[in-house]
């Protein structure tokens, strides 16, 4: 495997090119590849934002002992997790009927996810989370962002997702494409060993996916450590499992004192619920504890507080209130205000009963924007956007059945934006700056305008505040929030900083990418001619890819389909090949010729991907606008 350290330094209209290549040890037999992150203790949490779309995505409405309080998507993303458990799943590794290996718990290593219930969002890069992704993006079914710090995982609604829980036969196996994605967030790269979880492509409908093989365990434990002889490990719980009771916990290897219990936590961010400074008895085979009043279904685990990899235990399934407890289904009382803009995100406060493990909101069949239950008698949920005028019916659901309130929300027409402020309120004449606009209401607008110029990427966040990626201008601009109902403006709001130092700009995106995703390039530094120099980084590539960086003058430039996707660097100056390292990236450090003052400069790079639609994934392009 080759390794190549390249240094760049643009010289005129031509470029020169400086390159040190050092190669690496000898290529390893087996065929796993890492990616150079690892989780630490304080990653182990899952969660899972239920707006896939698809109904065969959610038609598994049968409860598992194993997997209380989840059906659906979030049981068989739940399932991909714990294939890659240091142990058998519960004791038993029951709860899969289908896959080459129906034992769920194979992973052998140092290594157990905790699962923290639904999210309220769709997530970002480092919350560790799942969600659907409108669209599709070539042949590509999902994608992994993150590292060390965390991750993100994406599926795209393009694809027909199947929950199973059996066998597939047509559409996508949700369970077998999550376990891969979450291979990659646990570190591990593509595998060239045919028949494991971490090949690049799936086979026919994806369920072999979901059992790993022995190329995929020899990479979770290259990363974590074979499974070591003191992890705490659980056995078995016993207990009534209602909160305020006291739960037994059994098994091996707990510390004398100083051990955490920890619980799914209701409406978690990720954190879970702990008990802490426990003492263990029986030589450290036997922990008690009081149930918290804070936890909901899910599962526990025991952290003795090593700090080690070996220091956290499996996780164990817990049904918080013992066997489901079918006599608690949800039920709706009243709800407050029964009325709100078409725009939606109205703060709705419900009010019942067996609100505990809520999974599902709609108003008039459509998901609600967020929720959490505040407790088992108040749900507080944000209303999706309707159309004006009509009376749509409430439904809360959870795993032991629903309710629904006919008639309990009178969608009315919007109100005129009204807004205050802009964040940051300033940003290069180039365009392209994320900016958030708040105020007390921005409820169905369509269209900010800056300047007069629309901006892009126009999304709500709550019934006051938007996002909005900001046009290209000059000067000081006021600023236009529109709906329907009319504008609202913010006078001078927005000031275009003259061009100091140059600036980066994203051409937008290549639609061209592998199992990973689409590949990045983004620029940071100091664009001046002479000055202290730039860097550009490309990242999301597969582990030591090969591939080309493409460079060309902006002046006159123009794009074409290129490999399926679009190819930003016409005409091209120079192009350059050479390796990112073996974690999927490379920063390339550069300086500006003196010669090349106000030329915008040109890039994009192609790396190989055997999991791309044509063997290749492309970057966005981006431009340097050199002052």
């Amino acid at each position: 495997m080759k390794h190549l350290k390249t240094i760049l330094a643009l010289a005129g209209a031509g470029a020169a090119f400086s390159m040190v290549a050092s190669l690496s040890t000898p290529t390893a037999s087996h065929g796993y590849s890492l990616l150079g992150s690892k989780l630490g203790n304080g990653q182990r949490d899952f969660r899972v934002y239920n707006n896939f779309a698809d109904a065969q995505s959610n038609n598994n409405t049968t409860p598992h002992v194993n997997f209380p309080g989840a059906l659906g998507a979030v049981m068989a993303i739940w399932k991909g997790h714990v294939e890659w458990s240091s142990v058998p799943w519960a004791g038993n590794g029951q709860g899969d009927t289908g896959g080459s290996n129906s034992n769920l718990g194979d992973g052998g290593a140092n290594f157990d996810n905790h699962f923290q219930g639904l999210a309220s969002g769709i997530g970002s890069t480092s919350q560790n989370i799942h969600s659907a992704i409108a669209g599709s993006s070539g042949s590509v079914l999902a994608f992994t962002q993150g590292g060390s710090n965390g991750w993100w995982i994406r599926y795209y609604e393009g694809w027909t997702w199947q929950d199973g829980p059996g066998n597939v036969t047509s559409g996508i196996d949700l369970q077998g494409v999550a376990c891969h994605e979450i291979g990659h967030s646990l570190g591990l790269g593509h595998t060239n060993t045919n028949g494991a979880t971490m090949f690049p492509s799936i086979s026919g409908t994806g369920v072999p996916q979901r059992s790993i093989a022995a190329d995929d365990k020899a990479g979770i434990q290259a990363i974590y450590g074979v499974i070591a002889a003191g992890k705490p490990l659980i056995t078995s719980i016993a207990g009534d499992m209602n909160v305020g009771t006291t739960l037994t916990i059994n098994g091996s290897g707990f510390s004398t004192t100083g051990n955490e219990v920890w619980f799914t936590a209701p409406n978690s961010t990720g954190v879970a619920t702990k008990v802490t400074n426990v003492a263990s008895t029986g030589g450290g085979t036997q922990l008690q504890v009081t149930i918290p009043s804070q936890v909901i279904d899910g599962n526990i685990m025991v952290n003795d507080n090593t700090g080690a990899n070996v220091g956290l235990s499996n996780a164990w399934p817990i049904d918080i209130g013992g066997g489901g407890n079918p006599g608690d289904p949800p039920s709706i009382t009243s709800i407050d205000p029964t009325l709100g803009p078409a725009g939606g995100w109205t703060p709705v406060t419900i009010t019942g009963t067996g609100f505990s493990d809520v999974d599902d909101v709609e108003f008039g069949g459509l998901n609600a924007f967020s929720f959490q239950a505040n407790s088992n008698t108040e749900l507080v949920a944000e209303t999706p956007t309707n159309v004006p005028f009509s009376s749509v019916s409430l439904y809360v659901h959870d795993p032991d059945g629903s309710d629904t309130l006919t008639g309990a929300f009178l969608y009315t027409f919007d109100i005129i934006p009204s807004v205050d402020t802009v964040t940051p309120n300033h940003g290069p004449e180039a365009g392209g700056t994320l900016v958030e606009i708040t105020g007390t209401n921005v409820s169905g607008v369509t269209q900010v305008t800056f300047g007069g110029v629309p901006g892009t990427n126009l999304q709500i966040t709550s019934i006051g505040s938007l996002e909005v990626e900001v046009p290209a201008g000059t000067g000081t601009v006021d600023v236009g929030v529109t709906n329907v109902q009319g504008t609202d403006t913010i006078v001078a709001g927005y000031t275009y900083d003259p061009l100091v130092g140059g600036s980066f700009v994203n051409l937008g995106p290549s639609t061209v990418g592998g199992a990973l995703g689409e590949p990045t390039l983004s620029g940071t530094g100091d664009l001046t001619p002479n000055g202290s120099g730039y860097s550009l980084t490309i990242a999301n590539c597969p582990p030591s890819a090969f591939g080309i960086l493409f460079i060309g003058l902006g002046t006159g430039a123009t794009t074409a389909n290129f490999k399926g996707g679009t190819f930003y660097v016409i005409p091209i100056l120079v192009q350059v090949g050479f390796n990112v390292f073996p974690s999927g990236d490379i920063t390339l450090p550069l300086t500006v010729d003196g010669s090349l003052a106000g030329a915008q400069i040109l890039f994009q790079y192609w790396c190989q991907d055997g999991s791309a639609p044509l063997g290749v994934g492309g970057t966005n392009g981006l431009r340097a606008d050199i002052p």
